[in-house]
């Protein structure tokens, strides 16, 4: 267990210490993660379609992804992959969980996924999100010293869109954002808060536009003739660890990495080491749709920028004298 110094909150009038705890330290078994309420929370953090299943979470945390090596066939090709994933769950006092921080490292590429990331409804403010997770970043340099930073996929935003939707409320003075408004609007409040993070997005230096990486379904089960309409489009964004040395001079390295760590180290690999022979398929598939993404970046004169550039910064501060809450 580890302390988050200085933060307390009241709650059921009493001053509660928010400490965190960690699977595979503190956290030891399945019951034991159950019982804290952090799957309960996952749910009601994050839509149904951004999910994976508990099950998996719970296989991946406790048994699967805990830094030993694991070898299948896929065909006549022997492969392995190397991850250790952990979950740290923030509690107030010994209460169930009210934020939780999900992450993989990846021996291969020594890089750290974050998969999700995320504090209870009830408990945002004062800055307790920001440090809770530069507490959990602290705990995974302990664990991993040999990790070179942290890498991360967020949605992209349309500004176009974005600065039509403001425009709009600012003209009209409605407070009721129409249905398709709200997500739009929380892809650049999410990329903003890890920008204070100090996050920075791979672009393509001639139109300093970040570059989009395609995610495979998450389905093996799908026929092939579905998956498709389970693919989504992200940007990969990415946190150097505080005092490696500079990543900027092989951006086009590390985004090639960081492609091949997410979508095939963790991604694929942990799917298709569950049945070797049954998804062969989808092995096939989905290294082919990675591939295409790194031959059509290939030529790219890749870059580490700052993602609030290029008026994004000015739609935001537009969106925050609307003073419309808005939960992200």
């Amino acid at each position: 267990m580890r302390v988050l110094d200085g933060m307390y909150r009241e709650a059921a009038g009493e001053l509660q210490r928010l400490h965190i705890v960690a699977t595979r330290h503190d956290v030891l078994d399945e019951a034991a993660f159950r019982s804290t309420g952090v799957l309960e929370l996952y749910e009601e953090l994050f839509p149904a379609s951004e999910r994976d299943s508990a099950d998996d979470i719970v296989r991946w945390l406790l048994s699967d992804d805990v830094g030993e090596r694991r070898h299948f066939s896929v065909g006549s090709h022997e492969m392995s992959y190397r991850l250790d994933s952990r979950c740290f769950i923030l509690r107030a006092g010994a209460g169930r969980a009210v934020g939780l921080g999900f992450f993989t490292y990846d021996h291969a590429s020594d890089l750290i996924f974050c998969n999700h990331v995320g504090i209870g409804k009830a408990w945002r403010g004062g800055g307790l999100a920001r440090a809770f997770y530069r507490e959990t970043v602290a705990m995974l340099d302990a664990l991993f010293p040999n990790n070179v930073g942290v890498v991360l996929e967020v949605e992209p935003f349309d500004r176009d869109r974005i600065a039509a939707i403001i425009a709009d409320l600012e003209r009209t003075g409605r407070r009721q954002l129409a249905a398709d408004e709200p997500d739009e609007i929380r892809r650049l409040l999410r990329v903003s808060w890890y920008d204070k993070l100090d996050y920075s997005v791979f672009c393509d230096a001639r139109t300093m536009r970040p570059l989009a990486c395609r995610s495979p379904c998450l389905d093996p089960s799908l026929p092939t003739s579905d998956r498709a309409n389970g693919e989504e489009s992200y940007w990969l964004m990415w946190q150097e660890r505080a005092g490696a040395a500079s990543a900027e001079v092989c951006a086009g390295q590390l985004w090639h990495k960081a492609a091949t760590a997410i979508y095939v180290e963790i991604l694929a690999k942990s799917l298709v080491a569950a049945d070797p022979i049954g998804r062969r398929g989808y092995w096939d598939y989905a290294t082919a749709l990675v591939g295409q993404t790194l031959q059509r970046t290939a030529v790219a004169d890749v870059r580490l920028a700052r993602c609030l550039g290029d008026g994004a910064s000015a739609l935001l501060s537009r969106w925050r004298r609307l003073a419309i809450e808005l939960p992200i």
